[in-house]
């Protein structure tokens, strides 16, 4: 490693995603999980592993659009819990390993995205995004939050036996 910014982001976000270093990655996270312990929820005030890897899908997916400059940041108008949202009456085998895959798949192209981009992308500041914010400061910040939000369903899986 050359210690880039590159170099730092692809290593946070392969450490998220299925890299094996400090903490379990989300693929392993998620291995042998079935669609009936990805919608347990402890409570009505907590989510699932499902929810949780919907709300991680919308935002890696959205970061990653921005990123590749298909849209714009504009700070979304809906409510930040509408981004945990499933199906219920959806949710079966085949749904939640399309589920897992989507999130996999959104990991892939953007620690592609960051590869095929030149470094100084990385000091340039997000489009439209509320004060001076570059690149490499929400990419960072987007790996916290996956990192974040992985603990949970570490957590979620213990809690279950």
């Amino acid at each position: 490693m050359t210690g880039t910014k590159k170099d730092v982001l692809l290593d946070q976000l392969a450490a998220c995603h299925n890299d094996l270093s400090w903490f379990p990655t989300f693929l392993d996270s998620v291995k042998g999980i079935t669609a009936e312990k990805a919608i347990w929820r402890k409570d009505d005030s907590s989510h699932s592993i499902w929810q949780l890897v919907s709300h991680l899908t919308y935002w890696n997916e959205k970061w990653l659009s921005y990123f590749n400059g298909k849209n714009i940041f504009v700070s979304i108008g809906s409510n930040n819990e509408d981004t945990f949202s499933i199906q219920e009456e959806e949710t079966n085998e085949e749904n939640w390993k399309s589920a897992v895959n989507k999130l996999d798949s959104a990991f892939l192209k953007f620690r592609q995205a960051i590869e095929e981009s030149p470094e100084s992308k990385l000091d340039e500041y997000v489009p439209g995004y509320p004060g001076d914010c570059p690149w490499w400061g929400a990419i960072s910040n987007l790996c916290t939050h996956n990192a974040y939000h992985i603990g949970q369903i570490v957590l979620l899986r213990k809690q279950q036996g």
